[in-house]
């Protein structure tokens, strides 16, 4: 338990690991797990996408071309980013309607 304590965890000393109940110490090892799969996700995802970057298309009887020939349009930053920063519906503006009805006595 102890070098695992060690090894993974960057404890420092054995005061840590002997102040570590059993269910903190199960805890973080399913951290620990998951941010193990975490970290294959995001290598298959770079070989996916290396993959996916060499693709090629026919320009011609014998040749080809790049499906991506630039950057931005493989990956396009200023949409994801829109994306992230898009605002969404509060929930009483999405269900204002029901409360209307709730309110004139319907259902």
């Amino acid at each position: 338990m102890a070098i695992t304590c060690f090894r993974y965890f960057g404890f420092k000393s054995l005061t840590e690991v002997d102040q570590l109940t059993i269910p903190e110490y199960e805890l973080l090892i399913e951290a620990h797990s998951l941010r193990m799969v975490d970290e294959e996700y995001k290598r298959h995802e770079q070989a996916f996408l290396n993959y996916q970057v060499q693709a090629q298309k026919s320009a011609g009887k014998y040749k080809t071309k790049p499906v991506y020939d630039s950057f931005e349009k493989f990956f396009d930053y200023d949409k994801v980013l829109a994306r992230v920063k898009k605002k969404e519906k509060k929930p009483a503006e999405r269900f204002a309607g029901i409360g209307k009805l709730l309110k004139k006595g319907g259902a």
